[in-house]
């Protein structure tokens, strides 16, 4: 037919219609659950069925945009992710990835399975299409996203139905759990408060705050003074005098743990004669992101203080070692005569974080691209490179940690960076799912079954060993166990099926907590496979 052939010869129009048409399909809900983006794979293993084909330049741009996206998402946090949230479900996502793994391997010896087709399965199974990109990269084979259009629907179904009886096979009173979520997280997050404080400490007349090294000592700032009936924004230079009225702001226990220090507390308040204000910016100066506080020196040059900063919806106190990122909001008291002056040093230019650099996302893929050329070697024995996707990955983890590096920012805003990953992830599963289309027919009707048991066994049994390790082990709350195997598989049907059970945000909280790791841990899984 003509339009076939039409179809063929205008390979942009063709890529259009099949990631269309994909969207369209993934939108249909069967048995409470839909393909979503993954839909696009399936319409496309259709047109490659037919005998259509697309060029895999498309496929490459997808991959790159893909992977450089999820180097953003996971940079700011990969690095230091023990420090954030502990080890334990890091620990508990490695085990299930591992398990998946090596059974993966134990299926393709038994059952005779093309280690690419084995490798499909596991990205199917385990529901990662991150793990599909970089097994294709690794195997250049069609056999690895036939592999994953065999595993990935039961892999969808398995999480859903194993997170919705979860309740009842651990036999959970998730009320229970939700309270005991609450007063955990309560607990753990430290509150800020002010206090205004009567200096009695007669050892203190006299001392500045530089002397007695207060921020550091007591971990609290000084916002305001009231000194013979003045107010005073104070300084490292300031002195304190007995009979002065301050104001502290700090964790609720090292403010309580300051007052016997200084004297005692007064409900006594702090007027605003001198026309004090209390303001929020947002960091988009570019050369004061990766400074201290300290440095800034705000109080010298403008008589201000910085109090607190609000980075990725956490609050904590402002304090001269702390280094400012792009897009922080920090909380400025002082006069209000000075406020546009601090404006001006900090940008406060939202346009600026809700928009990003163009420039800075094509020059940290062209460098990411650089580093997977560049070869590796250990010893004389084994030579290697990162490849392009290990290259962008490693690009993307790093620039974004960094924030900046001499001009240019780095960090990309969250929107942008999830267009950035969905644009790839269509271009990709439109050209890999034409090239299986034209297999996978013949494959299913040889090996089928074996094939779909293969991939049953690789989705449920690391889910169910890692849940009882978990709960057995670790007495982890079921709430929070089923945001983990949801991240750990990257489903994100699955953790709407986790929300369905619990009013509590703890299954959304752990599920974006481990899913970056999971993704790379998932891609470095492919690549060992690959070896084999």
């Amino acid at each position: 037919m003509d339009w076939i052939s039409y179809l063929q010869q205008h390979q942009v129009i063709l890529l259009f219609l099949i990631i269309a048409l994909g969207f369209l399909f993934g939108r249909i809900k069967m048995w409470g659950f839909s393909f979503d983006s993954s839909g696009i794979l399936f319409v496309a293993m259709l047109f490659g069925h037919l005998g259509f084909s697309l060029s895999t330049d498309f496929k490459m741009l997808g991959l790159i945009f893909f992977i450089y996206a999820i180097g953003l998402q996971a940079g700011p946090s990969i690095f230091n992710i023990s420090k954030q949230r502990g080890l334990r479900v890091y620990w508990l996502v490695f085990q299930l990835l591992t398990l998946g793994a090596l059974l993966t391997f134990l299926l393709a010896v038994l059952f005779d399975i093309d280690m690419p087709l084995a490798i499909g399965l596991f990205s199917g199974a385990m529901t990662s299409t991150p793990g599909l990109a970089a097994a294709q990269e690794a195997t250049r084979s069609t056999l690895t996203s036939t592999g994953y259009g065999v595993a990935y629907p039961f892999g969808v179904i398995g999480v859903i139905f194993f997170i919705k009886i979860l309740p009842r096979l651990f036999k959970v009173n998730i009320k229970e759990e939700e309270r005991q979520h609450k007063d955990m997280t309560t607990g753990a997050q430290p509150k800020i408060i002010r206090q205004n404080l009567e200096i009695t400490n007669q050892s203190l007349d006299g001392k500045t705050l530089r002397e007695i090294k207060f921020s550091k000592t007591t971990g609290t700032v000084i916002t305001r003074l009231l000194h013979n009936g003045d107010v005073i924004i104070p300084g490292p230079d300031t002195k304190l005098h007995s009979g002065d009225i301050v104001r502290i702001v700090g964790r609720e226990e090292d403010v309580r743990s300051v007052i016997p220090y200084l004297g005692k507390p007064t409900e006594q308040e702090i007027p605003d004669i001198r026309q004090l204000e209390s303001r929020r910016f947002v960091v988009t100066n570019k050369d004061i992101v990766g400074k201290t506080i300290g440095e800034l020196h705000i109080h010298d040059l403008y008589h201000m203080n910085i109090t607190r900063i609000r980075r990725s919806g956490i609050e904590f106190l402002a304090e001269p070692n702390q280094k400012l990122s792009w897009g922080d909001r920090v909380q400025v008291v002082g006069e209000a005569a000075q406020m546009p002056l601090i404006r001006k040093l900090f940008g406060d230019e939202m346009k600026k974080v809700e928009y990003g650099n163009i420039f800075s996302i094509i020059l940290g893929i062209l460098l990411g691209i650089f580093v997977g050329l560049v070869p590796f070697s250990i010893g004389k024995a084994v030579a290697f490179n990162l490849g392009i996707t290990g290259g962008v990955l490693v690009a993307g983890l790093f620039l974004s940690n960094r924030g900046k590096v001499g001009p240019v920012i780095w960090q990309v805003p969250v929107p942008i960076i999830a267009f950035m990953r969905e644009l790839g992830l269509t271009l990709f599963l439109a050209v890999v799912g034409v090239k299986a289309g034209s297999e996978i027919v013949h494959i299913f009707q040889a090996d089928g079954a074996k094939l779909l048991l293969a991939g049953v066994l690789i989705t449920t049994l690391p889910m169910v060993i890692t849940a009882w390790f978990a709960r057995k082990r670790h007495k982890m709350l079921l709430i929070e166990l089923a945001g983990v195997l949801c991240g750990g598989m990257t489903s994100a049907p699955g953790l709407t099926a986790a929300a369905g059970f619990t009013e509590s945000q703890a299954p959304l909280i752990m599920y974006a907590t481990v899913y970056p790791f999971a993704m790379i841990l998932m891609m470095v899984f492919v690549k060992l496979l690959a070896l084999f």
